[in-house]
């Protein structure tokens, strides 16, 4: 609209302009004309041969130059008739009328005044005038007729275009803005409970951590986990469970306070943020409130559902609020909730935050190092019980990083698995310990001394787990039967499938296979047929009261004779005392291994074992398939 306005404006602006211009000039030309003719009165008054000289040279100029062009061509002609000669040729045209006489002169000035000059003048100025009305008259008759239909050209397109356009660009600017709308609220808010979803509680968190003000309260985070949520699905229907997640987030909103906030972040999981809490345990009752408002019986249709909640929850203190923090100790707060009991509440404490802060400090630093600056490898001996000689030895991980400085390998390797990194590292243990190997051998004449690393579910799970551990061999030139690979029976069985391909493989290799910790997993004979092993470690923790429980001496014997009767070898572990090393002998168990012939030692300590131990009459050292 505001275009085609404008563009009238312009034209008519445009059309006025010219109007004005032919109007002013014609005006000018007329009063020029007008004034030359009163000079021309002026010199006929004069009557001197000299004034009508310059009479006739003022009219020449009048007609033939200044009004020449603005005259059409067809009245040229009649003009010429009347100054067929030049003006300043007088006394020629004097004599053509009857010579020089005075009385001729007043005749011929007399005959010009009154029948030719004026009247030629008075036509000139006629004509002009008329020719002035003749050239405005088609302007003014186009002006007339181009603004009226400018005008119309602009209204037909303000109703027949603009409006419409207009119409249809607010009706899409109105549906734009209704999408957007819609995609926000689908952005931060559960569609089906119209509660905040994890995004928009994870900007409600950001939003407090960065306008919080105040020093001395607590800040809790819950993740509300509804019990056998699935089954509600599967008996009643969906409809069913959407019901019921209607109705427990109205039951949660009903009991919290103002300023608190939550929504629902998985299928049949809430999170409720507490804020301003004056202590921790105001966290804890305010979930028992929801907990219990939860658990009244819910109406569907015809049906009474009872529906329960397992809660873990972790408190802050809201000046030191970590976002991530928040959601992962709360979600291993739910996690030791579901462990310790279905519709449980379990509050994450201190210690248990402490611990989780450690856990991150240790992964940082894995991440941030290279495994020859935080780790280290020591070796404990595994001895014929009957020779008590070195026969073979388990390589252990060792933590040597600044901080922290009491890491041990059971608290290490779990965080090495539950963090993806235990691969790396494992493969860094095989190397090492495996050069190692090589080097004792080598070195120190041991070629029958035998290495027992390891191993981890994460490094059964890798396909090409055992390439790799053939490939370090060769490239080593050591011999697969010197390398025993040692896993938990928990770990074997419950990677089975997975597992006794890797193992099974690497036994065709010429790889030792040994069961660790036996007698702790399940025990089934099935698994001892279906792992591929060539030894068993009996666990610890029957060998330490072996003497004094007959219930530890009777696992023992049945499990060194069961192991003895499927062609496995067997080493126990964990042995204090020479009487529990002869007891194990007598038992049937050919080695072992604890502190009472060595604790984990260094490379070179090791070495000086080695050296120190007497040989045997080859020159190796006690030979077998276990470890």
């Amino acid at each position: 609209m505001l275009i085609s306005l404008a563009v009238l404006l312009l034209a008519s602006a445009v059309i006025l302009r010219l109007l004005w211009q032919t109007e002013h000039l014609h005006k000018e030309r007329l009063g020029n004309a007008h004034q030359q003719y009163l000079t021309a009165k002026i010199l006929l008054e004069d009557g001197s041969e000299e004034s009508a000289a310059q009479l006739w040279k003022l009219h020449w100029i009048a007609s033939q130059e200044r009004f020449s062009s603005y005259t059409d061509k067809k009245h040229w002609p009649r003009l010429s008739m009347l100054y067929f000669e030049q003006p300043y040729q007088l006394h020629n045209r004097l004599e053509l009328i009857g010579g020089r006489t005075e009385n001729n002169i007043a005749i011929s000035e007399l005959h010009i005044a009154n029948s030719m000059l004026l009247h030629g003048l008075q036509s000139v100025i006629d004509e002009l005038s008329d020719n002035s009305h003749a050239y405005s008259r088609p302007l003014k008759i186009a002006a007339l007729m181009i603004l009226p239909a400018l005008l119309l050209w602009s209204l037909a397109y303000h109703w027949l275009v603009y409006l419409p356009m207009h119409r249809h660009s607010i009706l899409a600017e109105n549906e734009l803005n209704y999408a957007a709308g819609e995609l926000d609220t689908l952005t931060y808010s559960d569609p089906l409970t119209q509660t905040s979803n994890r995004k928009s509680i994870t900007q409600f968190l950001s939003d407090f951590e960065e306008h919080y003000t105040h020093d001395d309260s607590y800040i809790a985070l819950a993740i509300l986990d509804l019990d056998y949520f699935q089954q509600i699905n599967d008996v009643f229907g969906y409809f069913a469970g959407d019901a019921v997640l209607k109705e427990v987030a109205t039951r949660i909103d009903t009991e919290l306070r103002d300023g608190d906030q939550f929504g629902r972040i998985d299928s049949d999981r809430f999170a409720i943020v507490l804020c301003d809490l004056v202590a921790p345990k105001n966290a804890e009752q305010i979930i028992d409130r929801i907990q219990l408002a939860i658990e009244r019986p819910l109406h569907y249709k015809q049906n009474t559902l009872n529906v329960t909640c397992t809660v873990g929850a972790t408190v802050q203190l809201a000046s030191e609020i970590e976002i991530s923090d928040l959601f992962k100790l709360s979600d291993q707060a739910l996690l030791q909730a579901k462990r310790n009991r279905r519709g449980s509440v379990f509050l994450l404490s201190d210690t248990e935050q402490q611990a989780l802060s450690r856990q991150r400090q240790i992964i940082n630093t894995i991440k941030n190092s290279s495994p020859d600056d935080i780790f280290d490898l020591v070796y404990q001996p595994i001895v014929d019980l009957k020779t008590r000689k070195i026969a073979s030895c388990e390589c252990l991980l060792r933590w040597t990083a600044n901080e922290p400085t009491d890491l041990e390998a059971s608290e290490l390797v779990p965080i090495l698995e539950m963090f993806g990194d235990i691969n790396e590292v494992g493969l860094w243990v095989l190397k090492t310990s495996m050069q190692q190997l090589k080097t004792w051998q080598t070195e120190l004449n041991a070629s029958e001394l035998i290495m027992s690393v390891n191993l981890s579910a994460r490094q059964l799970e890798s396909e090409d787990f055992a390439q790799q551990i053939t490939a370090i061999a060769r490239d080593l030139d050591l011999p697969p039967q010197s390398v025993s690979l040692e896993l938990t029976e928990t770990v074997a069985i419950k990677h089975l499938e997975a597992g006794r391909q890797q193992l099974a493989l690497l036994k065709n290799h010429g790889f030792n296979v040994s069961l660790d910790d036996f007698g702790t997993g399940y025990s089934s004979l099935q698994y001892l047929k279906q792992i591929p092993a060539t030894s068993v470690k009996i666990d610890q923790s029957f060998i330490s009261e072996l003497l004094k429980d007959d219930r530890d001496m009777a696992i023992v014997k049945a499990a060194v004779d069961i192991a003895t009767a499927v062609g496995l070898k067997v080493i126990a572990e964990g042995i204090d005392t020479d009487e529990q090393a002869d007891c194990l002998q007598l038992l049937g168990c050919q080695y072992g291994q604890g502190y009472l012939f060595a604790k984990p030692l260094s490379g070179p300590e090791f070495a000086r074992q080695l050296v120190c131990r007497t040989p045997t009459e080859n020159g190796g050292f006690q030979n077998h398939t276990a470890a």
